[in-house]
């Protein structure tokens, strides 16, 4: 408490100045009641006295102010004279209808495109006889050699093979062909076998994808088990860019939202990208989530590994939410989602049932919102309000029910209405012009009442400025103590 007032101590004074010199006037906006004048402290205005004196407290003299009844939350009105009005500096913008836009930024890092990844995995026992491919980093196609291997179990598979076809038995013919593409031969491979009639010791694997090696985990004349990955190859043509988002950016997100991404080894170059996955976990020591963005990449100038920084751009709707963005009722596909598509069908990658984007097709985009300049809103952590200009010189506080900000606004959901005016500067000083006069504010939505004067046990709780008893309290949180 000690500490809140400390820092509403500039302006306090500044409103006293104000209450004292000019005649500002503060009433609550309710039926008046006759009520005995009471005084506080400038400095302190929990402090509540029937009768002129000292602040128990600070010792500073205190002033008249109305005393307010303890009650239902209540707003206030502020009088200011003009030559106060000008000496606090009150201005106020209209409350106007806006497209709001949030500009989201985040830091990310480049990655591969996960659904492109291809191992080559040795699927029987061998020796690597030959590498055609001895470091990472080669760029290869589809069906390329990477390396001849010497395996006693290929060589039997092979020979069985033979056999079969001599004995002109069908079904064991298929069932040897279906052997050998389960050890890792091609069609290609064993229809090449079936045309020689000859066993060939040494097979070639070849690779499944066009990409770039990025594991090599095979050496020459090295043995290997089954089960061993030997490569690892990644397509480039795409790559994900990885963003770690803000626990507190995740309200703007939504699916289908465009990203804008820079990195500085390309100066001058922009990679597009649109939200389509959000990780539902969230890092428990950067407490930020990750979000990939598909990028096509078909020049490779994105390097896995580099730094990335986003924007995305949010929309807001009149829910305070962020607007649709147009893919809501198309359809894309789980495992690639760069595929969309109007209506349903088959992924052309994978062949998988495409999904149905979550809304309406053609749903609406971004509103016109009621906003108020952020300067407007005066925040303690646990209520929020504005102080709308009534007439010239009268002000009253309104409580208001925000949206998340939006740059230099807030969305209003409940609270002011379009075409009133807001105090965008003063409006501190016009609180702590209520707060001294005992008025509803800012700290004190029932207003700083008798409850808070020096009080002691008589039996019937009545206030009596016992200045003297007072200072010698040690709690500073209130301006009595009881007996």
């Amino acid at each position: 408490m000690t500490k809140r007032f400390s820092l509403l101590g500039p302006a306090l004074i500044f409103s006293f100045v104000l209450f004292s010199a000019f005649g500002s006037v503060v009433t609550p906006v309710r039926d008046v009641i006759a009520e005995e004048t009471t005084y506080t402290c400038s400095m302190h205005p929990q402090v509540r006295l029937p009768a002129p004196g000292n602040c128990p407290i600070c010792s500073m003299p205190l002033i008249p102010a109305k005393s307010s009844t303890n009650g239902q939350s209540q707003s206030a009105t502020v009088e200011l004279s003009d030559h106060a009005l000008g000496m606090a500096a009150v201005e106020t913008a209209a409350v106007e209808r806006r497209a709001l836009s949030h500009l989201v930024r985040a830091v990310g890092k480049i990655s591969y495109d996960e659904t492109s990844l291809a191992t080559i995995t040795a699927r029987v026992d061998g020796y690597a006889e030959r590498l055609f491919v001895n470091f990472t980093g080669v760029e290869v196609n589809k069906g390329d050699h990477l390396a001849e291997v010497y395996s006693p179990d290929l060589v039997i598979a092979q020979q069985e093979l033979l056999v079969a076809a001599g004995a002109s038995r069908s079904e064991l013919l298929d069932t040897t062909k279906i052997k050998l593409r389960r050890l890792g031969l091609t069609d290609g491979q064993v229809s090449e076998l079936l045309e020689k009639r000859k066993v060939t010791e040494r097979i070639t694997l070849l690779s499944p994808i066009a990409g770039t090696v990025i594991v090599r985990n095979v050496t020459q004349n090295a043995a290997f088990k089954s089960g061993d990955i030997l490569y690892q190859i990644a397509n480039l043509d795409s790559v994900w860019g990885y963003l770690d988002i803000y626990e507190s950016q995740l309200p703007w997100l939504r699916y289908g939202q465009h990203v804008t991404m820079t990195t500085e080894a390309l100066p001058g170059r922009t990679f597009d990208g649109k939200v389509t996955f959000v990780s539902p976990i969230v890092d428990e020591e950067t407490r930020t989530v990750k979000v990939p963005v598909h990028i096509e990449n078909k020049d490779h100038a994105l390097k896995p590994g580099m730094f990335v920084s986003a924007d995305i751009h949010a929309a807001l709707s009149s829910q305070g939410t962020p607007a649709p963005t147009g893919a809501e009722g198309s359809f894309t596909c789980p495992m690639h989602p760069q595929i969309m598509r109007d209506s349903g069908g088959s992924c052309p990658l994978c062949g998988m049932d495409l999904k149905k984007v979550p809304g309406t097709k053609g749903e609406g985009g971004p509103d016109q919102v009621i906003a108020v300049p952020a300067s407007a809103v005066l925040d303690s952590g646990n209520r929020k309000l504005v102080y709308i200009e009534k007439t010239k010189g009268i002000y009253e506080s309104r409580d208001v029910v925000l949206g998340p900000r939006a740059d230099d606004y807030f969305p209003v959901l409940e609270g002011v209405t379009e075409g009133e005016r807001v105090a965008v500067r003063g409006n501190f000083l016009l609180d702590s012009q209520a707060q001294i006069s005992g008025a509803p504010s800012l700290f004190y939505p029932q207003g700083a009442s008798g409850s808070f004067s020096h009080q002691h046990g008589d039996g019937g709780g009545k206030s009596v400025p016992d200045t003297a008893a007072s200072k010698e309290d040690s709690a500073p949180a209130t301006a009595g103590h009881k007996h």
